[in-house]
């Protein structure tokens, strides 16, 4: 990895790369260097505007003719937009298999209180994503399984919109049946790969089949489906949690599995989402408020609720008919069901 990564930026003068301290360090240790290959920026965790915009200045003052994003998802979202800025080419270092944020082209902008704000589609992806599963495996377990939370969306979300439509492509079909196997792999291997994780077997094939699943397979859905395939109900529920204060403790993918699970019930899927509670418990996902340290009150729940219904929100590709009052019914739902014993 020490020297794979300056391989591919033989064409830049002056590669500036941005990263944060939680994966600086673990970059360096991995590659067994002192220091990095080109002057290193650290993006203060927000992914918002701000920053990006802030490290964008930064990096035209190097003269940056190309951004190294060296980290996980929210530093893979602030890198896409500090490139956009510079107009200038991304190279994607994912150091954890938390989401796809590394495969995709939009980036997942938030305020400085942490509360979801949009999400900007760039005009061009990265040129190059340079994925070392060894180097990913390194990670704590949990990280990936909030990548397992982000990623088992990708058919639940997908479905629903994609069952209903009447002109589907090539694409779409493809990308509907990718969703579809990115689910089986997930109930299949999720297990014994984040045991083999905390076994400290970083070179497993289920790890690496879980790593190319979270960041590439899942990457491809929307890609091939675009807006339909990309996200729906469980990530509008995210958007929703993170009104919340105290949300932002709780991992990206996290609150995405929750938001699977109230998608279904809107639905009207309640037995589905109770036929998942094993596989989440299994992994260590959460399906309760207090699982991710929130406060189940009457006014977050309304809070949540109304971010989510909005009239512009992708949770009404997944239930059209939502209203507020539904998806606090189904939250009441959710949060009534079986929590393992500890």
């Amino acid at each position: 990895m020490a020297t794979i990564v300056p391989s591919y930026l033989e064409d830049y003068v002056h590669p500036v790369i941005i990263t944060s301290e939680l994966s600086a360090q673990p970059f360096l240790d991995y590659t067994g260097s002192s220091e990095f290959f080109a002057p290193a920026l650290r993006y203060d965790g927000s992914s918002s505007e701000r920053n990006a915009r802030e490290l964008a200045e930064q990096a035209r003052a190097l003269d940056a003719d190309a951004i190294v994003a060296i980290g996980a998802g929210k530093l893979a979202d602030t890198a896409k937009n500090v490139a956009e800025l510079l107009n200038v080419d991304l190279i994607m270092v994912p150091t954890l298999a938390c989401a796809c944020a590394a495969y995709t082209p939009f980036s997942v902008n938030y305020d400085d209180e942490h509360r979801y704000v949009g999400s900007p589609l760039h005009g061009r992806n990265s040129v190059a994503m340079i994925v070392d599963s060894a180097l990913i495996a390194r990670a704590p377990a949990e990280k990936m399984v909030g990548g397992i939370g982000d990623t088992i969306a990708k058919w639940y979300e997908c479905a629903p919109v994609l069952e209903r439509a009447n002109d589907l492509s090539a694409f779409d079909q493809l990308a509907y049946q990718s969703a579809h196997l990115i689910h089986d792999i997930l109930l299949e291997h999720s297990e014994d790969a984040l045991k083999a994780l905390r076994a400290g077997d970083y070179d497993n094939e289920q790890v690496r089949l879980l790593i190319d699943t979270i960041i590439g397979l899942a990457g491809t859905v929307g890609g091939l489906g675009c807006e339909r395939a990309r996200v729906s109900g469980a990530h509008a529920l995210h958007n929703g949690l993170t009104q919340v204060p105290g949300s932002a403790a709780t991992m990206h993918g996290d609150k995405v599995a929750y938001g699977v699970l109230v998608q279904l019930v809107a639905e009207g899927k309640e037995a589905e989402a109770r036929q998942l509670l094993a596989y989440y418990d299994s992994v260590g996902l959460p399906h309760s408020w207090k699982q991710m340290n929130l406060e189940f009150t009457d006014e977050n729940l309304q809070t949540v609720a109304e971010y989510t219904a909005q009239p512009d929100s992708t949770f009404l590709a997944a239930v059209p008919d939502a209203t507020p009052q539904m998806i606090v019914d189904a939250m009441r739902v959710v949060e009534e069901f079986p929590v393992e014993a500890a």
